[in-house]
Formats: structure tokens, sequence, C-alpha cells
């Protein structure tokens, strides 16, 4: 049986793993194979918005969060809390791992980038298994693949500032100066509009406000 709500309000926040391809082809197929499902594991638990998973693939998790939209505030915590729990997990392989540590992770072969994207959806109960379904479910995976640079960075969606209410609040949690802006084409989808910011150019939070 088939059960399907549709124009669901949604918010995404999907950290992603960058340089990931090539990081599984040129290390120990065993780390490998180790290593990324106790980073991925890590990263869950650094849910602080209680999000749920639509999907985990190799490199990504899909969180999402339906009902009223994240304050900016909290959204920017989530994403330096993933930021710093993948940093803090990553050091931690000197002590466990030393020789692997040294050998693939000490020289950022991997980093981490973050997508925040808003949009609706339909969800689809499929015997018992939750489907997310819809546009801004495609679009949320295709901004994955973007022309951005950077290595450790925050992509926040154009849909995802037009909802805000008042645009001034990502000046106060992310660096405005240092936002840019980035455009990407998308086949179905033509030109698609963006900001991002880089993780070192994220103010600093005080996590007792969130």
């Amino acid at each position: 049986m088939i059960k399907t709500k549709s124009k669901i309000p949604v918010f995404f926040c999907i950290p992603d793993i960058t340089g990931f391809t090539r990081f599984m082809t040129s290390v120990d197929h065993d780390f490998a194979h180790e290593f990324i499902p106790h980073l991925l594991q890590t990263l869950i638990k650094s849910n602080i918005l209680e999000l749920s998973i639509a999907e985990i693939e190799g490199d990504a998790i899909f969180f999402y969060k339906t009902g009223r939209l994240p304050s900016v505030q909290k959204v920017a915590l989530q994403c330096k809390v993933i930021y710093d729990t993948f940093n803090q997990f990553i050091a931690s392989y000197e002590k466990i791992d030393e020789k692997n540590y040294h050998k693939y992770l000490a020289h950022q072969e991997i980093g981490i980038k973050v997508i925040i994207h808003y949009g609706k959806i339909s969800i689809s109960n499929i015997e018992g298994h939750f489907k997310l379904m819809g546009e801004d479910v495609i679009l949320a995976h295709k901004l994955l693949k973007n022309s951005i640079q950077q290595h450790n960075y925050i992509l926040l969606s154009q849909q995802y500032i037009d909802k805000l209410r008042d645009k001034k609040v990502v000046k106060n949690w992310f660096n405005w100066d240092k936002l840019k802006k980035g455009t990407d084409h998308y086949e179905h989808f033509g030109t698609v509009f963006y900001h991002y910011i880089a993780f070192a150019d994220v103010k600093k939070l005080n996590k007792r406000k969130a």
C-alpha cells in the first residue's frame, strides 16, 4: 500500500565528504572501508537540530526537517558542529592509527561541505518505508556537484536565503563580507543561484546561545 503526502515544506542539511572519490581510489581498501563508515556514523551523532535522515549515500548524509524552519543561528551552529566533529574525528586517527593518519589523512586529503537548501517535497510511505520525492530532492542532490573550488565550505541555496524573513540575520551568523555568490547550470533546472562560504570564514559561535 502506498500513501503520499504532498507539498510539504522541508529544510535540507547535507554534510558531504569532498575528495571522496580520489580518497577511496587511492588509499588502502581495508582502511577506507573501515574509516568512512565510522566517519559517517560520527557525523550522524553531531545532529544537534534533531533532523531526520532521508538516506545515507557513500559520502553524504541527507538530513531533513519538515515544519518550521530552524533559526539561522541554529543552522550556522549545526554547520560548525559538523565541521568541528569532522576535524576532531580526523585528528583522533593520529593516536588510533598513526601510520594511516600520516599516510592518508594528515594533509587534508578529504574535506567536508554542508549543503543547506529549502523547498517542498512529497513523502511516500511504501510498505512502511518513507521516501522523499519531488524537484527539491533532486536539486539537493545536484547541488552536491557544484563548481566551488573550496575544500571545506557551506553552500546556502538561493531558495533557502529567499525563505528567510530577515535577510540581515545571515550577516550575524555567517560572515557576510566573506559570503560569495555562485551559480551552476543543471539539466532540467537551468541556472541555479546560491551563496557559499569557507568554514574558515564563518564567525565563531557560542554553543550556549543555540
